[in-house]
């Protein structure tokens, strides 16, 4: 049995990226830092970017993969970041 994260994620304007949480939780993501990356740079196509879809453990765009666990990584690391 596979454990689902995820219920929905959403490729909104500026590059913020939404997902729902089976916790009922909601995170958003700012996916503008990552976008000068090569393993990210696709995502700077418009077409791409809408394309996000989830199976409950990763988000898909394309052939850039997210899994819950990295997503959340990011966030944190985005938050270390902005805290003194």
């Amino acid at each position: 049995m596979k454990r689902k994260y995820i219920i929905a994620v959403e490729a909104m304007d500026g590059y913020i990226l939404q997902v729902d949480f089976v916790s009922g939780s909601r995170l958003l993501l700012d996916m503008k830092p990552y976008l000068d990356k090569i393993r990210f740079r696709s995502l700077s196509n418009p077409q791409v970017w809408k394309s996000a879809v989830t199976n409950g453990i990763f988000v898909r765009f394309g052939d850039v993969e997210l899994s819950h666990d990295e997503i959340l990584s990011m966030v944190e690391q985005e938050y270390q970041d902005t805290t003194y």
